[in-house]
């Protein structure tokens, strides 16, 4: 019910979090000087949940990260054939991380809980933000629309700001819709559109050409900032729980080498040490990745059982 966003597009371009992850092989140490030998071959078998790459190239996913990859693997020392792929199903992706064809996946959090893959890949990282893991979404419309309430909203026009590290939106979204008794939303609403940039989405709601959007919390912020009438004139008809972004895992087989496996998972915990690292994180608007914590999921867990639990009830 929740596998595509409110309406999808394909943009040529490469995604912020695979940027961030090819950035995160040049910025490695360096090898020490009695490393010789020359390079040492190593395969890097990436994977993504679809969802977490919504409205991107496939083709240019694959293309960009085993060009750059290779380009950048010689710079650390290693010979890298790549492979990335994108995963529409779950039951694939955790097939392929079990037989290690897959050792380094990126997943969002609700497609995370689906796949079950303990025993068969760790969850390792997370990003951190303001001192924050994971982020609200809230749905907003115009102050004196007359539209104060989700139930308001009924055959309106909502616009959705759809971002490649904002995916639990309409999850979220949907389930309160259900848990409303409103439906959900391809029939609750009645006009949906999605869109790349938060502006996008905040401001035909602010100049009353669009009924409401759903966007992340920080996207509203940032729209207040550069606008504090923004946030006079707007009003958030409903507010979610801060929910994880999404989480870097590493397969239990597969891997080049140990040393490998080893080099990658230091350089990313220790991203924020280093000024390069530090301007990296912050393009991407993260300040670190930390190390998972089963809390982190917590509140994705609790919205995905009462979202299912709802979606049995409209079945009975």
């Amino acid at each position: 019910m929740i596998a595509r966003p409110l309406s999808t597009r394909s943009r040529r371009r490469v995604p912020p979090a695979l940027g961030a992850l090819l950035v995160l092989l040049w910025i490695a140490p360096t090898w020490s000087d009695d490393r010789k030998g020359g390079l040492r071959p190593a395969s890097l078998q990436v994977g993504f949940s679809n969802v977490a790459f919504l409205k991107v190239n496939r083709n240019d996913i694959e293309a960009s990260f085993k060009a750059l990859t290779e380009t950048l693997g010689r710079r650390r020392g290693y010979l890298i054939n790549s492979k990335t792929e994108l995963f529409d199903d779950i039951s694939a992706f955790k097939a392929a991380l079990k037989r290690g064809t897959i050792n380094l996946a990126i997943i969002d959090p609700w497609t995370c809980l689906s796949m079950d893959i303990g025993g068969v890949a760790a969850p390792l990282f997370v990003s951190m933000a303001q001192g924050k893991v994971g982020k609200k979404y809230v749905v907003l419309t115009r102050r004196g629309s007359g539209l104060n309430t989700l139930a308001d909203l009924r055959g309106k026009e909502i616009t959705e700001h759809v971002a490649i590290n904002s995916t639990m939106g309409r999850p979220w979204l949907e389930t309160v819709l259900l848990e409303n008794r409103l439906g959900t939303p391809e029939t609750f609403f009645g006009r949906t559109e999605s869109v790349e940039k938060p502006s996008a989405a905040v401001l035909p709601v602010f100049f009353g050409k669009k009924h409401a959007c759903l966007v992340d919390e920080p996207g509203f912020d940032l729209m207040k900032e550069l606008n504090p009438q923004v946030g006079k004139e707007l009003q958030a008809v409903a507010v979610s729980e801060p929910f994880l972004n999404g989480v870097i895992c590493l397969s239990n087989a597969g891997w080049a080498s140990e040393t490998f496996k080893l080099d990658l998972i230091q350089t990313l915990g220790e991203l924020h040490l280093e000024a390069a690292g530090q301007q990296i994180l912050t393009l991407f608007k993260t300040d670190q990745l930390i190390p998972f914590q089963e809390k982190h999921l917590d509140t994705v867990r609790q919205l995905r059982a009462k979202h299912d639990h709802l979606v049995e009830g409209v079945k009975l």
